[in-house]
């Protein structure tokens, strides 16, 4: 399990800076946005301490504890309806081992308003967060 001082040295820090490099866009997913799906992809990894982070980020960010902390406890299946319960399931679908964005996945995506900028900007959000765990958990190893 990570603790406080792998959280506080920045192993994931998407929800806090804005995108740098290629993905630094006009558009995309904001703060709160990308939050939920550092949650997703954390909880999903079974980094439990984590998701409690990114669940605080996300919600001082959307303003919507409720959701948030139904979506923590609940997990995935996404409990949650609409924009958020489309990009948390979503989330799911990529942080699989085998990563998948099927038919059912995008409609969802785009009968909510998710436009190509976001879409790309949560695939590397899931990305950024897969890899920091993924790092975090070889350095843990070592």
């Amino acid at each position: 399990m990570m603790s406080d001082t792998s959280i506080q040295q920045g192993i994931f820090h998407a929800s806090v800076h804005p995108r740098q490099g290629l993905f630094r866009r006009a558009q995309g997913l904001d703060e709160g946005e990308r939050a939920l799906v550092a949650l997703v992809v954390s909880r999903e990894a079974g980094h439990m301490e984590l998701a409690h982070h990114h669940a605080r980020m996300a919600t001082t960010a959307l303003r919507d504890p409720f959701a948030i902390a139904l979506l923590l406890e609940e997990g995935l299946p996404s409990p949650l309806t609409g924009r958020l319960g489309a990009l948390a399931t979503a989330a799911g679908a990529l942080a699989r081992k085998q990563p998948s964005l099927g038919r059912f996945e995008l409609k969802r995506l785009v009968s909510n308003g998710v436009d190509a900028d976001e879409l790309v900007d949560l695939v590397a959000t899931v990305a950024e967060v897969s890899g920091s765990l993924h790092a975090a958990v070889s350095r843990h190893d070592a």
